[in-house]
């Protein structure tokens, strides 16, 4: 519960102050891959699809946005896990551009926020739902194609927080590129 308020409560206040220090608004969606897995597993990757929209604020070199990212169904399968699990999050993220030129624009930066899971294990026949906090860091580089487009490409790391599922906690991650 304490994620769930102190979450909502970091989106309320991260759109209240951007409007009254920025000049320009902006909204996008994005897609891409992501490598899902559990985090101490790492060579046993499981790609699927995301999809995220959000809107931001930005002021100079600074953005700030929030965003809400569905993953499509991960299938993760190993010797000892069977697992199907759905991911959802909302996060709250802030980013710095580093122009190079006035088209070329890379940036760095990071988020907070929960991310909501279903899971499945195929094995035990057991599921489990609930919410975690969740954080990312992002790097990446913006083409301006029009004064109001620009076209995004980067790399996101997202700790997605641990699920009780069976014996060991699994802490899930997620490689996103875009």
């Amino acid at each position: 519960m304490f994620l769930k308020v102190s979450s909502l409560f970091l989106v309320a206040l991260l759109l209240t102050a951007l409007p009254a220090q920025a000049r320009n608004g902006y909204f996008g969606v994005r897609g891409g891959i992501s490598d899902v897995h559990e985090k101490d597993i790492i060579d046993d990757y499981v790609s699927g699809g995301f999809g995220s929209g959000y809107i931001g604020f930005y002021s100079g070199a600074f953005r700030g946005e929030v965003e809400y990212t569905y993953i499509s169904r991960a299938d993760y399968d190993d010797k000892q896990l069977d697992l199907d699990a759905d991911f959802q999050r909302v996060m709250a993220n802030a980013y710095v551009d580093a122009p190079i030129t006035r088209y070329v624009r890379p940036y760095f930066g990071g988020g907070v926020g929960t991310a909501i899971y279903s899971v499945k294990d195929n094995l035990t026949h057991t599921k489990k739902s609930g919410c975690n906090f969740a954080w990312n860091a992002t790097a990446g580089l913006g083409i301006k194609i029009t004064r109001n487009l620009t076209f995004y490409s980067g790399y996101r790391y997202v700790f997605m927080g641990k699920i009780g599922l069976c014996e060991d906690d699994l802490r899930f991650v997620a490689d996103e590129v875009y």
